[in-house]
């Protein structure tokens, strides 16, 4: 890859590829066999990850507060927000919006992710 970024930037272009609903701009910037919470994650996979994640938040943002780099590592503190229409990670829709917070740390090697772990405080169950 001729244009290699380090880890906070590749997190960033990958946030702005799925907030503008362009997936393969994201799966640009992931290895071809990464992991995502300690478990193998294809292309594929993230694809549907992120369609799930469209589907149940249509509206959803994520931003980021704070961004700490270190090596091939980047740690994140975000607010995720957007209005909760349909199923989310499991959760039930509640028609209602949110704003949750949530860390995650991210792997980067030669400019793509290859490791993803993250933690979100739980969705807020309606009211």
């Amino acid at each position: 890859m001729t244009d290699v970024k380090g880890p906070a930037a590749v997190v960033q272009a990958i946030i702005g590829s799925r907030d503008t609903d362009d997936p393969e701009g994201g799966l640009r910037w992931l290895a071809p066999n990464s992991l995502d919470q300690g478990r193998p994650a294809t292309g594929e996979d993230w694809r549907r990850k992120w369609a799930a994640m469209r589907a149940g938040c249509p509206d959803l943002e994520v931003i980021t507060e704070q961004s700490v780099e270190s090596g091939e590592w980047v740690a994140n503190r975000y607010t995720i927000r957007g209005t909760h229409t349909g199923d989310l990670f499991g959760a039930a829709p509640t028609g209602e919006r949110f704003e949750i917070t949530g860390i995650d740390m991210v792997r980067v090697v030669d400019g793509l992710l290859v490791e993803h772990w993250a933690c979100a405080a739980p969705l807020p169950s309606g009211g």
